[in-house]
């Protein structure tokens, strides 16, 4: 028997109804299979014993959602919209998703939880709390996290030429007994033939490279130097400096020598 709540509105209709006239309990069945025809649809949801059961389908008109009782018979649980193409699901063809992707927390590198179809074992998985870890072989190759990207297990930092059929790379050594960043200066050197040099805490910065010894063959004789100092240069505190002259400190450029440091030019 249709029912109407306290809005006007019909409601579910009454799956358990009471005994009457022919022509009562003919109305009532008329309702109840217009009801199964069209998933007990109604606005609002069924409410009471009589009108409850576990697994029931109803369509709530006022939203437009497809539910389903639960096995405890305690509440109804949202399946889908449907006014919407696939009930408002993202289609195994592929689609565009409205709200947050969530991969399953448990992933490994092992069983990565996002992986691919034929090679299940490349992928991306959480390793811990906002740690990304990336996996490869069913291995841990690198994680990303507040700190950065980590190469892990001596991995290569890997620059590939222009066909890709060779590369350069970058490698850590394999033992590190304390971790180290080296931080690059913020601009390029001001003259070619400058080098990048330490200040020993990891900060790195553009200097003249130190002549070497030189020679024909296998010699090592001759040291050489620059002629011209076109950069502001300080001696490194508790150090001694020495060039071979003549020198000429361009104009602008100074060259600092501090308290308990020597430069010689010879």
């Amino acid at each position: 028997m249709t029912r109407v709540n306290s809005t006007g509105k019909e409601s579910s209709s009454n799956f358990s109804p009471d005994n009457g006239t022919g022509s009562a309990v003919r109305t009532a069945m008329k309702d109840i299979f217009e009801s199964l025809r069209t998933v007990n649809s109604a606005a609002g949801d069924p409410s009471g014993a009589a009108n409850l059961a576990a697994y029931q389908l109803h369509i709530n008109t006022d939203s437009n959602l497809l539910k389903i009782r639960n096995a405890a018979n305690s509440a109804f649980i949202e399946l889908g919209n449907v006014s919407q193409t696939n009930f408002g699901f993202l289609s195994a063809a592929g689609g565009t998703m409205t709200g947050a992707f969530l991969a399953d927390d448990a992933g490994t590198a092992s069983a990565p939880a996002l992986s691919f179809d034929g090679d299940t074992d490349l992928g991306l998985f959480r390793k811990s709390a906002n740690v990304l870890g990336f996996s490869a072989s069913g291995t841990e190759r690198m994680i990303f996290d507040q700190n950065g990207l980590t190469l892990q297990a001596q991995n290569d930092l890997r620059f590939a030429d222009s066909d890709s059929s060779n590369y350069v790379g970058f490698q850590a050594p394999a033992t590190v007994s304390s971790s180290l960043t080296w931080t690059l200066p913020a601009t390029d050197a001001a003259v070619s033939g400058y080098a990048l040099v330490s200040d020993g805490s990891g900060t790195l910065s553009w200097a003249a490279a130190g002549g070497g010894a030189v020679g024909g063959g296998s010699d090592s004789i001759f040291w050489e130097n620059s002629q011209t100092i076109t950069q502001n240069y300080s001696i490194t505190n508790g150090k001694n400096a020495g060039s071979f002259g003549p020198i000429e400190i361009q104009s602008g450029v100074t060259v600092t020598v501090g308290s308990g440091e020597t430069w010689t030019v010879v």
